[in-house]
């Protein structure tokens, strides 16, 4: 929730100090940096390219590389010792309809509509140790997950080119439907009679540091092996800031 006030605060602001563009020049290209990925994710960047195809259509895609934040434990009894792989990415496309009816200027300035689809996969590898509730006995496992999400949806929003050479692009409503898919793999020598216990607590570790999966686990039956996944009703919210560029159009 801290994000999306985040969100909202600046886009607020935004609606109300944006400078207008020039309306007797168009530029086809843009190339954005997404701020809201930064802000959630460890490390990760994603860029987007719009390409204005017709005087009120473009088209979009969006790459990334993504990272989960560093997660120290799980609960009181199981500890990362270190993490020997942690790796992601993100691969976007969406089509945007500038309502010409409602915008004074030509795209990429103003209300757009459209379609779009994102796909998130993250990789993690943990080293974990587990220590007995009587501090007598430890033991050490591997902790394997693999998440997959794909995101599907339309959106409503709204760009502003600054002086015909910045642009912000909020989306302001991006419903969807999203398929996540979770493999988790745990081996090693966890000596642990109450498995469930110690699947709780991952699992509630897990959702907890990593909102984007908690649709996935809605039900405390999945398992520490094998693959997992559901459809779910999700939300895309999105703050760009990016470059305009390229030819002018006479």
């Amino acid at each position: 929730m801290k994000y999306l006030a985040t969100f909202l605060f600046f886009g607020t602001a935004i609606f109300c100090n944006a400078q207008k563009g020039d309306s007797t020049v168009q530029r086809r290209n843009t190339i954005k940096l997404n701020l809201i990925t930064s802000a959630i994710f460890q490390n990760s960047t994603a860029l987007s390219y719009e390409r204005v195809t017709k005087p009120n259509q473009s088209w979009v895609i969006t790459v990334g590389n993504m990272r989960f934040p560093t997660l120290a434990d799980f609960g009181s009894s199981i500890h990362v010792k270190d993490e020997t792989q942690k790796s992601g990415f993100l691969v976007g496309g969406e089509y945007r309809f500038y309502l010409k009816k409602e915008n004074k200027y030509p795209a990429p300035h103003g209300v757009y509509i459209g379609p779009y689809v994102n796909y998130y996969l993250f990789k993690n590898s943990r080293n974990l140790e587990y220590t007995s509730p009587d501090d007598q006995t430890t033991s050490s496992a591997i902790l394997k997950t693999d998440i997959n999400v794909l995101n599907i949806g339309a959106q409503l929003g709204y760009q502003f080119v600054i002086k015909n050479r910045w642009t912000i692009d909020m989306v302001i409503f991006g419903p969807s439907m999203a398929h996540y898919s979770m493999k988790l793999g745990l081996d090693g020598d966890f000596e642990i009679t109450e498995e469930e216990i110690l699947e709780n607590e991952i699992l509630t570790a897990l959702t907890d540091k990593f909102p984007i999966i908690k649709d996935l686990i809605t039900d405390k039956d999945v398992t520490l092996q094998g693959r997992n996944s559901t459809w779910s009703a999700g939300f895309r919210y999105q703050l760009n800031v990016g470059y305009h560029f390229g030819r002018r159009k006479k």
